[in-house]
């Protein structure tokens, strides 16, 4: 059965390891398992989604193909010409969009300019059946049209008769079909359009012009040329440029690109003179111009390509109007227009000379512009002129859209025209045709000045001339950039006196960008010129410019922003005006600032000299800020001279301009509700914070930027009038200041306090509240009505105490009242240890207003005459007089020290001594305890504390002994406590000796030393270092050291260790020996038992019980 027992045990084992390893195996198994099933479940998902995706690529990879391509033809061509941004020029502007047909929109329904590069001379094409026309006589079918009628030419034909269109209402199409009318007349025209009736003049087979490679590197001025065959000088190419510029936050970029068109139907003048007119449209006719080219030959001349007079009508809606020369007598070789209508939505016009108006001329007419393109004519350099793209005299000029670029306005060779600006205008010229008119206008609210260059004044556009003003003057928009004007002034724009020039774009961005003036003697002004008076009664020419930007100019002269000359007035204002910062003077290379020369007797930018005898500018002028504004003129008398000049300290965008710098050689700066005013002499620099910069560039509408001058005002020069803003009035303020210090009794400040101290300046509201502090432990500032005068956090303190208020809203005459404060704030946010000062000034101010106009703006300035100022806690008032009401600084003071508030420094620090009992082999029981000062040693006063002896307060330990800790009341320190922030206090302790009342317990005669580092942390607490040291004291009172080490406090704590003992009576002593020997023997005897009781059953005997 034993054996069977073993057998089922040992097979029971067996079972148990069995079951143990399969369930360990199925363990690993499902281990391997959960890592190994999720991807390939994933993966099996993929493959059954991946199958179908490749059939439909696979079987619509052809009907996908067709839709990209469809996408790239259709619709991205029109988002290219669509994206603009609101109203914003447009930054791709559709240069290189490259359609072959059709023409692109621009977002105001107008056709795009980019329509104008690249499909100069497109065509709509009509469905009517045309008559064919193969000779000279065929071509006079065209006289007799009448209604609508169309022409298609089959090839070249000669011809030196004049075709006359006089039918009222016939609308004649002539389709060149790639051929070429070759004219032989001198003087008479081709086609002489009248009594109303419509030329058409297209050709189907023109193709747009593609872009070329160009090795110019400089992107204005690039003239148009032609090409020709060398047999019979008939043209077979033109080539021109276009300064594209495309528009990026706040600057523009410009490239120049150029343009191949190839020559095939055209109208060519081959034996023109000074006095051919090749088309003619008098007397209410119009034509027409839908592609195809109007020209000349290479070796003769024109007076003009093309004619319109007499209420006539002229449409370039494609093609080009090229090639034409005017030597002399007249002017707009291109096309000339008097008393009649141009439009110009599409095309090219280009490569035309003359003396004036080399692509077009105007006189008493409307040029309208919606498109196309205006480039690379010239004026003749040998003689003086006006207007290379565009010359108009007493006409009304409209530009929406389109470009006009790389005219040039070439004579200068007479040195008597230096410094003089009386020619130019690379881009435009428009002014009244007879002294002392003011007709005609130009506005520009959209479209491409670009990379037009005069070598005179007003590289892009040139607004009236000498005592030849417009009528008005409009930039709404558009972008004018990268024109130069060479030696005179007005890279950008010049505005000739007494033009009123308007600069005020709304809804969209527009920009003055990249234009330079090289001029080497007159005053400057990189992007605009304004011209200004003269002798002979003839007014300045002025400038309103609102919500403007300028900024990133550099003049190497002075005012990289801004400069005036002698003559200039100027008054620059916050309300819808300009914000200039940023702005860069000096020669580039650093060696000094250019200066003009001396024209019209003004060199007042000279160096001064006694005496009068040079300028005005002074080595403290040029370490000062003049960087951002800059004007001057004579200072003599100056007393007696008016202002000319007034700045405000608000800019566009509201924020501080934070002027530095001179006015009138005195340094000077202005705050933000500030203002000041110049006689003589302006230089200012423009430090805004970043907050305040972004402010004005989101509130700008009109950029100003990248602009150069060789002389002065790298972005704007005025010799004229100039405001920026929309407000006939602007109040200016005080350079009010409010002056205080702030003290700390009992430590110094330190630089670590600065800004730590809160101030606040109070108005009272309309309950006349004055502000006070809570009458409890938090003491917090109420206003009790009364409103904060500036920003919500006020003005703090720097390291020695001084805080200043720039008051700056002192803006009504009478008697202005203020509190100023020291705000404590909340309780958490104090400085630790600080008793705030509740002083409270009542401020009470006198005003008085005094109005001094400058440009028509009444500028109001309030002037401080009386300042009272009472300490409202002792009620003592002190009384000041400035002796400049408009620049005034008081500091104020408690009356008893120089400090405006003085602060209690009250830090505390404390610990508590504390001890350790222990007791060996006894019970704990309500020991006592002593503490004594330094001067007490023998405790003849100590402080005592008793242990508790409370299990609940004592620590039994597994050999018996107990231990239980005691402390004594805390020990507080303040400031007074201490000498300089720190001093060390001794203290002892010891347990007091209580053996009659605790025979059993020796006592612990130890005597310890603490000794405590109080030293002040100067953030509002005292901060104690506390060691001890175990010692005694002898009978005279004297502490010894036993142990020579110190011990940290209370990394560790004295302990004072009793011993509990007892003495059994000696006859007691045999009793208890004997006992101890009567239980020893029963232990032997019971061990010998157990050991008889093994033997017997290790030999199989019967157990006995």
């Amino acid at each position: 059965m034993k054996a069977n027992s073993d057998k089922s045990k040992q097979s029971k084992k067996a079972t148990r390891r069995v079951l143990a390893g399969v369930l360990c195996g199925a363990s690993v198994l499902s281990l391997v398992l959960s890592l190994v099933m999720p991807p390939i479940s994933q993966a099996i998902a993929n493959d059954a989604q991946a199958a179908p995706t490749e059939e439909t690529v696979m079987g619509g990879s052809s009907t996908e193909s067709t839709d990209v391509e469809n996408t790239n033809n259709g619709d991205t061509e029109n988002q290219n010409s669509d994206e603009t941004e609101g109203d914003e020029a447009d930054p791709s502007n559709g240069v290189e969009q490259g359609q072959p047909e059709g023409k692109l929109q621009a977002e105001d329904g107008e056709l795009s300019d980019g329509n104008a590069v690249m499909l100069a001379a497109e065509g709509g094409q009509t469905k009517t059946a045309s008559t064919e026309i193969r000779t000279a006589d065929d071509l006079k079918k065209l006289a007799n049209a009448s209604g609508v009628a169309s022409f298609k030419l089959m090839n070249d034909v000669e011809t030196g008769e004049t075709i006359a269109l006089n039918k009222d209402g016939s609308n004649i199409t002539l389709d060149l079909n790639g051929c070429k009318i070759k004219y032989t007349s001198q003087s008479q025209p081709l086609f002489n359009i009248t009594g109303g009736a419509t030329l058409t003049v297209k050709d189907g087979q023109q193709v747009a012009a593609t872009e070329t490679t160009t090795s110019q590197t400089n992107k204005c001025g690039n003239l148009a040329l032609m090409e020709y065959d060398t047999s019979n000088g008939i043209p077979t190419g033109l080539t021109y440029y276009v300064t594209e510029s495309v528009a990026n936050g706040t600057r523009t970029t410009e490239t120049l690109k150029a343009y191949k068109a190839h020559v095939k139907g055209a109208i060519v003048a081959c034996s023109g003179s000074k006095d051919l007119r090749l088309i003619v449209i008098n007397s209410g006719g119009h034509l027409n111009l839908e592609s195809g080219m109007i020209t000349q030959d290479k070796n003769n001349c024109v007076k003009n390509l093309v004619y319109a007079a007499g209420s006539s009508a002229i449409s370039v809606d494609g093609g080009y109007v090229c090639g034409g020369y005017c030597p002399e007598g007249a002017a707009g070789a291109g096309i000339s227009v008097e008393n009649s209508t141009l439009d110009i939505s599409d095309g090219v016009i280009a490569g035309n000379y003359a003396p004036s108006g080399g692509g077009v001329y105007a006189l008493n007419s409307t040029v309208n512009m919606v498109g196309g393109i205006i480039s690379g004519n010239g004026t003749n350099d040998n003689e003086v002129g006006y207007g290379a793209g565009i010359c108009a005299e007493d006409s009304m000029v409209t530009i929406t859209n389109g470009y006009i670029t790389n005219n040039k306005y070439q004579f200068y060779t007479d040195e008597g025209h230096k410094g003089n600006g009386c020619h130019g205008g690379g881009g435009i010229a428009a002014f009244s045709h007879n002294q002392g008119q003011k007709k005609g206008g130009l506005v520009i609210s959209g479209g491409y000045i670009t990379g037009n260059c005069s070598a005179e004044a007003g590289g892009g556009v040139y607004a009236g001339a000498w005592n030849k003003p417009l009528s008005g003057f409009a930039f709404y928009g558009g972008i004018i950039a990268s024109n130069v004007a060479q030696n005179s002034e007005g890279g950008g724009i010049r505005i000739a006196a007494p033009t009123v020039g308007e600069f005020n774009v709304s809804g969209k961005k527009a920009y003055i960008t990249n234009n330079t003036t090289n001029t080497t003697n007159d005053w400057g002004g990189g992007g605009v010129f304004v011209q200004g008076s003269s002798d002979n009664n003839v007014q300045p020419a002025s400038l309103n410019i609102y919500n403007a930007l300028i900024t990133n100019n550099h003049a190497s002269g002075f005012g990289g922003g801004f400069a005036a000359c002698p003559t200039g007035k100027t008054a620059i204002t916050d309300t819808n005006g300009i914000a200039i910062f940023g702005n860069y003077d000096g020669k580039p290379d650093g060696s000094g600032y250019n200066r003009s020369g001396g024209t019209h007797d003004k060199n007042d930018d000279a160096d001064w000299r006694p005496n009068h005898e040079g300028g005005e500018i002074t080595e403290d002028f040029k370490k000062a800020g003049h960087q951002d504004l800059f004007l001057i003129r004579d200072s003599a008398n100056a007393e007696s001279l008016p202002y000319i000049a007034a700045v405000t300290g608000q800019m566009l965008g509201g924020g501080a301009a934070n002027w530095s710098g001179t006015i009138d050689k005195t340094p000077t700066s202005i705050g933000k509700y500030e203002g000041a005013q110049a006689k003589y002499m302006i230089g200012l620099k423009s430090e805004p914070i970043q907050y305040d910069k972004d402010a004005a560039t989101a509130a700008a509408s009109l950029f100003i930027t990248g602009n150069r001058s060789n002389i002065h005002g790298g972005g704007v020069m005025t010799n004229g009038d100039v405001i920026a803003g929309s407000t006939t009035q602007v109040n200016v303020y005080p350079k009010m200041k409010l002056n205080g210090t702030k003290a700390l009794e009992g430590r110094a400040l330190t630089a670590d306090d600065a800004g730590k101290f809160r101030f606040q300046l109070l108005e009272p509201g309309e309950s006349g509240g004055v502000p006070s502090f809570n009458n409890n432990d938090d003491g917090k500032l109420q206003l009790n009505g009364c409103s904060i005068v500036g920003d919500d956090d006020g003005a703090t303190n720097d390291a020695e105490g001084n805080f200043v208020f720039d008051l700056g809203r002192v803006h009504s005459a009478g008697t202005n009242v203020y509190y100023l404060v020291e705000d404590p704030g909340n309780v958490a946010d104090r400085v630790p240890g600080v008793d705030y000062d509740q002083t409270i000034y009542k401020i009470e101010l006198t005003t008085t207003t005094e109005k001094r106009p400058v440009l028509d703006i009444d500028y109001i300035y309030y002037l401080v005459t009386n300042v009272r100022v009472t300490n409202l806690k002792n009620n003592e008032a002190k009384t000041f007089t400035p002796n400049n009401g408009s620049d005034v600084s008081i500091k104020i003071t408690d009356g008893n020290t120089d400090k405006t508030f003085t602060n209690a420094y009250k830090p505390k620090g404390s610990w508590t001594p504390q001890v350790t009992k222990k007791v060996d082999g006894g019970e704990m029981k309500a020991f006592t305890f002593e503490l004594a000062n330094e001067d007490d040693p023998n405790f003849t006063k100590p402080e005592t504390v008793t242990i508790n002896p409370d299990p609940a307060n004592v620590k039994t330990e597994k050999n018996g002994n107990a231990t239980s800790t005691v402390d004594f009341k805390s020990k507080t320190y303040k400031l007074t406590d201490l000498n300089n922030g720190s001093k060390t206090f001794t203290y002892y302790v010891r347990e007091k000796y209580e053996s009659s009342t605790y025979p059993h317990y020796k006592f612990d005669q130890s005597v310890y030393r603490f000794k405590v580092v109080a030293k002040d942390n100067t953030q509002g607490g005292i901060d104690c270092a506390v060691t001890y040291r175990k010692g005694t004291v002898d009978p005279g009172g004297t502490w010894k050291d036993t142990d020579n080490k110190d011990h940290e406090f209370p990394d560790t704590t004295p302990t004072f260790t009793n011993t509990y003992s007892t003495s059994l009576p000696l006859s007691g002593m045999s009793g208890v020996t004997l006992t101890y020997l009567a239980g020893a023997a029963a232990l032997c005897a019971a061990a010998a038992w157990m050991h008889i009781r093994r033997k017997a059953n290790a030999k199989g005997g019967e157990r006995r019980e």
